[in-house]
């Protein structure tokens, strides 16, 4: 899978969603939350609170430095907790998914799956929870920011950043589970979120996403380019972008 090739730094982020309860169908938008501008971007973002029962294919590419593609697609049905990404490998159709809080691989549709072709495919349970947490996280923000281990905070202070003005949502999490910072900058006017970048505890760590333009998802807007650089250089790592989506009608498991 590109991703996991291009995003080496991310196994904190992935570690820290699995603790604040990716894993599982718990949906917590409707958590209060004393951060003034994280009811804000959610209201912008999702302002009908949608994401609780969204139900859609999501068509992505993932582009890396060398300008290679690979095309893959996101199924989600946040009403029943089940996910799936399909990618296809040598011809063959890859599927990772979790439903009813298990994981879940099939090979060009079929359970039966070889030693080998689970090497050569990287179809395990582990494999499939790290695709994912991965997606579930990026795919799910700013509405995952509600989940009970986040610590939102506001910077009441504007900040520059990649030559913009921003508010700053600052999201922490309980120090048993991780010492990554998070931080989200929004459009001042809209709320909208333009961008935001994580950290291991050291300023120079981690990496910051730039996100441009944005596609309604059944009432949700949703970031349509993400692209990714090291917060220590500025080095580009890859893009992802959404290419279309469409209602889920079916799941790949039943």
């Amino acid at each position: 899978m590109a991703l996991k090739k291009i995003f080496v730094t991310l196994f904190t982020v992935l570690v820290l969603a699995n603790l604040i309860g990716l894993t599982s169908c718990k949906l917590n938008q409707g958590k209060e939350s004393k951060s003034e501008l994280l009811q804000k971007t959610l209201a912008y973002h999702d302002p009908e609170n949608n994401w609780p029962k969204l139900k859609a294919r999501f068509y992505l590419t993932s582009t890396d430095t060398t300008g290679k593609t690979n095309s893959f697609e996101l199924e989600i049905d946040n009403t029943i907790g089940y996910f799936a990404h399909i990618s296809r490998k040598n011809g063959k159709e890859v599927i990772k998914g979790m439903a009813g809080g298990k994981a879940f691989y099939l090979l060009d549709g079929k359970k039966e799956i070889s030693d080998a072709d689970r090497k050569e495919y990287d179809l395990t349970s582990d494999a499939v929870k790290w695709v994912h947490q991965f997606h579930g996280y990026l795919y799910g923000l700013p509405m995952k920011l509600t989940d009970e281990s986040a610590q939102p905070s506001d910077n009441p202070a504007t900040e520059v950043f990649n030559g913009e003005s921003y508010q700053v949502l600052q999201v922490t999490y309980d120090p048993t589970i991780g010492s990554d910072h998070w931080y989200f900058y929004l459009d001042p006017r809209t709320y909208a979120m333009q961008a935001y970048k994580f950290n291991h505890g050291k300023p120079e760590s981690g990496e910051y996403i730039l996100l441009e333009q944005e596609e309604t998802v059944q009432g949700i807007k949703v970031p349509k380019v993400r692209k990714w650089y090291l917060n220590k250089n500025n080095r580009y790592l890859g893009t992802d972008t959404l290419v279309k989506t469409e209602p889920l009608t079916s799941s790949r498991n039943s």
